[in-house]
């Protein structure tokens, strides 16, 4: 009988250690796992940052290509009227 008891103390005491063990390595996985969302996170927060600016670029680049657009179109209905006078005066010269 104290056989049988002195092993299931042992058992017991693997036992315990065993989970000991095992949640000493949950801890350290759950440690990991926020050690890389803490990453995540800061890239997210850079990313977000990178975003914000591209789109101020954006803005700008619409700004400056509505403006030579513009000026683009004047130019060709100048060009477009200037053909049309040079056509008028070839034609009274004739």
């Amino acid at each position: 009988m104290a056989d049988m008891i002195k092993k299931a103390k042992m058992t017991l005491e693997k036992l315990a250690t065993m989970m000991v063990e095992g949640f000493e390595d949950v801890q350290a996985d759950i440690t990991e796992v926020k050690d890389d969302l803490q990453g995540v996170k800061d890239d997210l927060k850079e990313m977000k940052s990178d975003i914000r600016e591209l789109k101020k670029d954006v803005a700008e680049i619409k700004v400056d290509v509505k403006a030579h657009g513009k000026a683009i179109d004047k130019d060709a209905v100048t060009l477009i009227n200037h053909g049309q006078r040079i056509k008028h005066l070839e034609a009274a010269r004739s």
